[in-house]
């Protein structure tokens, strides 16, 4: 997960809601989407899997759906399918591998990827799993988001993610010249390409770049 700043209200969600009778389900969602990706520079707000305007991405509430809080612009996120239609080896959808949203359902998450400070108690292991300081976040990370699905492959993915960041860093001797690399590896990291978008998974990136740099 990594920190997301949301921008403005987008202009059609402001004329929508004031109609009288609109529902979340009435909307246009065609501006609420784009801006949600751009924002999230097209990854999901949970697994930072790469999202795109298309059915597999699904407008989450962070807070449980109401009528108060369901066109609440900053109630709204953009995340992936969280496997629901992702088949096993017996051809059946299994519940084990939800993540995300679809885990998620109608719980209560307390981590909220909005939150600067509570972002920055995120944390990972070579291996590519995801932790948090804080005791509480990193249950709903395990139990509420299943951001360490032992079915499926987020884990694998973020490590192989990183690897090309530590294969680079290994090529080098220690010293100036690997924190020469490192500041080069957080601007391009921290960065987005020339589409706006994020590298995929790259929370992991990030935390890995920031703890090595802290030798210097």
């Amino acid at each position: 997960m990594i920190y997301i700043q949301k921008g403005k209200e987008p202009v059609s969600l402001i004329q929508q809601k004031n109609t009288p009778s609109m529902s979340f389900d009435d909307l246009d969602k065609t501006e609420i989407r784009n801006q949600l990706l751009v924002e999230q520079k097209y990854l999901c707000a949970y697994c930072m899997r790469r999202i795109r305007d298309n059915n597999s991405l699904k407008i989450e509430h962070y807070h449980a759906r109401n009528k108060e809080n369901e066109m609440d612009y900053k109630n709204l996120l953009a995340v992936c399918d969280g496997n629901q239609k992702r088949k096993s080896e017996t051809g059946r959808i299994d519940p084990r591998r939800f993540t995300c949203d679809t885990k998620k359902g109608n719980n209560t998450l307390t981590l909220n990827p909005q939150k600067k400070s509570d972002m920055e108690t995120i944390y990972y292991d070579n291996s590519g799993k995801i932790y948090s300081k804080n005791s509480v976040y990193n249950k709903e990370l395990n139990e509420i988001l299943n951001l360490n699905d032992k079915y499926g492959t987020l884990i694998s993915n973020r490590k192989a993610a990183l690897k090309p960041v530590i294969h680079k860093l290994n090529e080098i001797p220690k010293g100036k010249s690997a924190e020469t690399l490192l500041r080069k590896l957080e601007k391009v990291y921290n960065n987005t390409d020339s589409l706006g978008q994020y590298q995929e998974y790259v929370g992991i990136i990030q935390w890995y770049i920031k703890k090595h740099l802290k030798r210097y």
